[in-house]
């Protein structure tokens, strides 16, 4: 095995982690109550162009939120007429907890791709 290098290759993306809340789930388990769901230990993670602080980073969440939004409630159900029709920030922050991270390490060399 190759030692790890001490110095990584960083990108020029930010993160935003987003894991989902009881009210998500209240929500979800309404619609499937045969199979409750408390919790789930994954969580998607969002690479954006990078910004020049965290406070930029919730800048471009505040206005772009939704698409976040609807991407994480699609990863459960697919079906747009049960979601939530007046998706707010407000309401996003309700149903989800984040967590912004400015340093976006590689470590491997092959290239990033996108499917």
């Amino acid at each position: 095995m190759e030692p790890i290098p001490y110095f990584y290759e960083s990108i020029n993306r930010n993160a935003i982690v987003v894991k989902p809340k009881k009210p998500f789930f209240d929500w979800l388990n309404y619609l499937y109550p045969e199979s409750p769901v408390n919790e789930t230990e994954e969580a998607n993670i969002y690479l954006i162009k990078e910004k020049d602080s965290n406070e930029a980073i919730e800048k471009w969440l505040s206005r772009n939120f939704d698409q976040l939004f609807q991407n994480e409630l699609n990863d459960w159900h697919t079906d747009e007429n049960d979601w939530p029709q007046k998706r707010t920030y407000k309401l996003f922050k309700e149903w989800f907890d984040f967590e912004i991270h400015s340093m976006v390490l590689d470590l491997e060399e092959t290239e990033i791709t996108k499917d």
